[in-house]
């Protein structure tokens, strides 16, 4: 394991290989992965993931006896306060107001980036939701707060977890990605 997966792994629990299910999340070489697809062919255990904080596909094949590490996956929501373009890291304010956070960059999404800077430069409340496993954080969605209205865009179905949707609740424009009204759970964050 590598230096920053143990960070994490330290409150996490281990599961076979053989034992692992679809939308499970395991430790491949240091990154958090949800299992999208599996499979056993000729005694081996063959896995399609996808890497939680980037979005890219890992594939491994393993023997069933293989001991995964089952990371402990967090998601928050945080106030976007400012941006460092020398490093394109962001500095993060917890929605409760209790602590800031530094150790993020900016999404490699070009949706999401566009939305977090425009809307910190034009001077507009920027929130972002953020996933968190095995010491290593991302932003996955984003929502720009303007006079009275919400424009809200999310990197991808699967990193939320959930299965329900309600188109109704959309209140932004959409990019091509469906919606999840309950993605960041915006209805308890004081101030709005």
């Amino acid at each position: 394991m590598t230096e920053s997966s143990d960070a994490g792994a330290s409150r996490a629990s281990k599961i076979l290989a053989s034992d692992v299910d679809i939308n499970d999340h395991i430790d491949l070489s240091g990154k958090p992965c949800r299992v999208l697809d599996l499979y056993t062919k000729r005694g081996l255990c063959h896995f399609r993931t996808m890497n939680i904080l980037t979005g890219f596909i890992v594939h491994s094949i393993v023997p069933p006896s293989t001991e995964f590490v089952v990371p402990d996956v967090t998601r928050d929501l945080y106030q976007l306060t400012g941006i460092s373009y020398k490093d394109n890291s962001v500095t993060l304010l917890h929605h409760s107001g209790a602590y800031t956070r530094n150790d993020i960059f900016l999404p490699r999404n070009q949706n999401l980036r566009t939305m977090m800077v425009d809307g910190f430069n034009d001077g507009k409340r920027v929130l972002v939701g953020t996933v968190t496993s095995l010491g290593q954080g991302a932003i996955y969605a984003v929502e720009v707060y303007q006079a009275g209205s919400a424009t809200r865009f999310k990197l991808n179905e699967d990193v939320l977890n959930q299965s329900k949707t309600n188109d109704s609740d959309v209140v932004a424009k959409n990019v091509g990605v469906k919606e999840c009204p309950n993605c960041l759970g915006l209805g308890t964050v004081p101030g709005m």
